[in-house]
């Protein structure tokens, strides 16, 4: 009979200590109920007995949208971000990227999680595919702009701090974000959140995008390129590829997002003589230049051509936005065979600063052209498809465009 009891409570205090729910912190105030959050809005929690080292996640629950957006489903572990940590209350950010939806926070401290409440935060979905300008303004703050593709009216979403920049900007299609470089970094700019993070990798000079979820990033060491991919899923990322060029190529090469043609890398190199030439990286071996010509800048793209062998269909080629004499001329590139120019698509006035894509439907390819010409910069817009060019209405400040959604 002793035995029966003392098995029974041993066994009851391991349920208790199951079940039990932690208590970090005490007396815990959340925000009203009824309030509902944008993405990006700063969210208070206070309590007693916060730790510096503490976190806050996230389990967010969403039903479809009237739209029929997503249905019914939950992120778990979902890392909040803190801005403002004291003893009493922490600040994070209402997440972005997820239909409307009812959020779970959680407090982490040492690997364990204890409760804190709930909160409502509005649709943070990524919208529609926009143009977006970057530029850098007299105080050394990097401005980030919409601007709209039909009126050319721009409308600022962001002001940068000092420190914080955007260079080989690279929009993922659905992703929200704004990827590129700072200072040798992967930087980033969230969309839906209006919100900038370093994420800390060091010594890029070049981003691009390499898949409809991925950005490359290319690093310089010891008279090698090095690509690195970085997912914007969580899916693994390849390993990285390497080619060997020499440094005083490297430093000959424009700062600028790479484009991937199938299996190619294009970049671009600036020389000493007045001329600029493709450079070719090929991700299964090999690397070299192709034909260099008289130019004030040369920055790549990418479109699309009737196949040589079956002119009913289309496949991807590569091609240069080739700057000469004030004058931009669209030029197809073969990368595979002889690394010549071939074909010139069309030709707009001014030199070109940034070239970046845009597919809205499966009948138009839009490449959209930041040019100067005479101080004044214009965005010019050639269709690949129904082979037309027009210009956006006004002058743009931005020395940098890229289409993001």
């Amino acid at each position: 009979m002793l035995f029966l009891l003392l098995s029974g409570a041993i066994f009851g205090a391991c349920s208790s200590d199951k079940d039990r729910v932690l208590v970090f912190v005490k007396n815990v105030v959340m925000p009203p109920d009824s309030w509902v959050f944008a993405p990006g809005d700063g969210v208070t929690v206070s309590a007693e007995g916060f730790e510096a080292d503490d976190e806050i996640m996230l389990e967010i629950h969403w039903q479809e949208s009237a739209e029929g957006f997503a249905p019914e489903g939950y992120a778990k572990g979902v890392r909040g971000i803190v801005t403002v940590r004291s003893a009493t209350s922490v600040t994070f950010l209402a997440p972005g990227h997820y239909p409307a939806s009812t959020v779970r926070v959680l407090l982490l401290r040492r690997g364990r999680m204890m409760p804190l409440g709930k909160i409502r935060v509005a649709d943070g979905t990524p919208k529609a595919e926009a143009l977006y300008g970057i530029s850098k303004s007299d105080t050394d703050e990097t401005l980030i702009e919409r601007i709209d593709l039909s009126t050319g009216g721009v409308t600022r979403v962001a002001t940068l701090g000092i420190g914080r920049g955007i260079a080989c900007a690279v929009g993922l299609p659905g992703s929200g974000w704004i990827y590129g470089v700072c200072s040798g970094s992967m930087a980033g700019f969230d969309l839906t959140m209006n919100y900038y993070d370093d994420f800390g990798y060091r010594n890029y000079l070049f981003a691009g995008q390499v898949t409809d979820s991925s950005v490359g990033l290319i690093s310089h060491d010891a008279g090698r390129l090095t690509l690195t991919t970085r997912s914007a899923t969580r899916s693994p990322s390849p390993a990285p590829v390497s080619w060997q060029v020499p440094d005083e190529v490297v430093q000959t090469l424009a700062v600028q997002p790479f484009v991937r043609v199938g299996s190619d890398l294009l970049l671009a190199q600036r020389n000493a003589d007045g001329t600029c030439a493709p450079l070719v990286l090929r991700v299964y071996g090999g690397a070299g230049p192709g034909e260099a010509v008289g130019a004030d800048a040369m920055i790549p793209f990418w479109t699309v051509v009737a196949s040589a062998d079956e002119p009913d269909r289309m496949v991807q080629a590569g091609g240069y936005a080739v700057s000469a004499g004030g004058k931009t001329q669209l030029r197809l590139f073969n990368a595979a065979g002889d690394g010549a120019f071939g074909e010139t698509l069309a030709e707009v006035p001014g030199t070109a600063l940034s070239v970046t894509e845009y597919a809205p439907d499966k009948d138009s390819l839009e490449i959209y052209l930041l040019c100067e010409a005479d101080g004044m910069r214009r965005i010019h817009v050639y269709d690949a498809l129904k082979k037309t060019q027009r210009t956006l209405p006004g002058e743009f400040g931005c020395s940098e465009i890229v289409m993001a959604k």
